[in-house]
């Protein structure tokens, strides 16, 4: 992948990509520790929902990311630059400064979870004082999220993938070790499960799963060789997805249930006791360090695409990454020190994430199906109706924001659910039936003033040729 495209398309040179490897990038993308505290939410969270459905159910969604794969390898352009088709230049500025602003976030949570695992592996083995281990971790954490990028985008992107397989091995065998099946059953614990929160928890895991991916889905699609077909460019990216959003969701539970996991107001810890052997810890947190500082640097490295939309050009994306790497670390240094609790600054950033990001999948979503597959298809190329696809964008959004619960408001549709926040499913349901009922009632009539509308300019034209 080049770094000269930000928001212009790919030339056939660089299209030498294939759908698996796709995959594996988003394996890789998926299959980090940045996952383990929407796990440990779920389980503290929604002790009456069955996990295993929750893990099973939300990783399955990342079918969305598949199916928003489709746009970038059909125009060659980024995700936030196949948005810009559906809702206009002016409205997509603002949805694409939302989604940098997203990946900040991200970037100063992972560098806040790289902190705690160092300071759990320090605690562990008495390795500095006890009383400064986060200190030490903090220096070697912004140490790392800057001479990462170093070693190059082609290194990192290997490393990554090597580091996602290895981290996917230790997780099976603690699994194994843990029987995670007992931590995972089909039922809660008192025999039942409770609909509502399994509702929520397949929600939670949403928001730090598929919907936190989907405006990035196209980004690395645009690489894939032309000759693949549409089934296996939406179908690989969703079996990577699931296969690493299931895995390390079902470890992150496993261990929490098990106690390999601590959370407090010091935040999270992870325990060599609640891991089995040493060999298996240290494994575990050696690769979740690595595989996080390489995750960050690509979520800057991807997050220039959407900086890049707001500014209006081409950027240089190495060059991004310093910037988004300070800021990251302000962020973080403020969630560690200053903010009440680390877990209330997550679960905060999780839902003003997802406010624009779940209803803007929805209608991106019935974009793909109603007109990018057509056209790609040898169809007519139909209009995308910005202004109502704005507008179905900002009910999706009202709704969102109704279902959220968070330490900075209750919406009154979780009130209504004892507080229980399904914010994700709202939002997307309601922009995929808005969008689908107005396709279905205005579509046919504005596609004929359109074709009526070129069919008259054409004949102006024609009328102005000299004989």
């Amino acid at each position: 992948m080049g770094d000269r495209h930000s928001i212009s398309a790919t030339t056939a040179a660089e299209r030498t990509s294939s759908a698996p490897h796709v995959a594996l990038i988003w394996l890789a993308a998926t299959m980090t520790a940045s996952s383990l505290p929407v796990g440990v939410l779920i389980a503290q969270l929604f002790p009456l929902a069955p996990f295993l459905w929750v893990v099973l159910l939300a990783s399955t969604l990342f079918a969305a990311v598949g199916i928003l794969s489709i746009p970038g390898f059909v125009y060659g352009i980024p995700t936030m630059a196949v948005s810009a088709r559906v809702f206009g230049k002016p409205v997509n500025k603002l949805i694409s400064l939302s989604n940098w602003l997203s990946q900040l976030g991200w970037q100063a949570v992972v560098l806040v979870l790289v902190v705690y695992i160092l300071r759990s592996v320090f605690d562990s083995y008495g390795l500095v004082p006890a009383n400064s281990s986060i200190y030490y971790a903090l220096v070697l954490a912004i140490l790392g999220n800057f001479v990462v990028p170093i070693i190059g985008y082609k290194a990192i992107v290997t490393a990554q993938t090597v580091g996602a397989l290895f981290l996917a091995l230790f997780a099976i065998a603690i699994l194994v070790y843990l029987h995670g099946g007992q931590a995972l059953p089909m039922l809660s614990a008192a025999g039942h499960f409770d609909g509502i929160q399994t509702l929520g928890g397949i929600s939670l895991a949403l928001m730090g799963g598929a919907f936190s991916w989907t405006m990035f889905a196209s980004d690395y699609s645009r690489y894939v060789r032309r000759d693949t077909s549409l089934t296996k460019m939406a179908l690989w990216p969703s079996l990577g997805g699931f296969a690493g959003g299931s895995l390390i969701l079902a470890l992150a539970i496993t261990l929490y249930v098990h106690g390999g996991i601590q959370v407090g107001p010091a935040g999270l810890t992870i325990m060599a006791t609640g891991l089995g052997t040493s060999a298996l810890y240290l494994g575990f947190c050696t690769f979740a360090i690595l595989g996080l500082l390489a995750s960050n640097f690509l979520n800057s490295y991807s997050s220039a695409f959407s900086l890049a939309v707001v500014v209006g050009k081409d950027l240089d994306r190495k060059k991004v990454t310093v910037l988004d790497a300070l800021l990251a670390t302000l962020v973080g240094i403020y969630m560690l020190f200053v903010a009440p609790s680390f877990w209330d600054s997550f679960q905060t950033f999780l839902d003003l994430l997802i406010i624009v990001a779940a209803p803007w999948t929805g209608v991106m979503i019935m974009y793909v199906l109603w007109d990018v597959l057509p056209e790609a298809r040898g169809g007519l190329s139909r209009l995308p109706h910005g202004r109502a696809n704005v507008w179905v964008l900002a009910i999706g959004v009202a709704v969102t924001v109704l279902f959220s619960n968070n330490p900075l408001w209750e919406g009154y549709g979780a009130h209504l659910l004892h507080g229980i926040d399904i914010s994700p499913l709202a939002g997307v349901t309601t922009t995929i039936v808005v969008s689908a009922s107005y396709r279905i009632l205005f579509g046919p009539n504005t596609a004929t003033n359109e074709q009526e509308r070129m069919k008259s300019l054409s004949k102006a034209a024609v009328s102005k040729v000299p004989d």
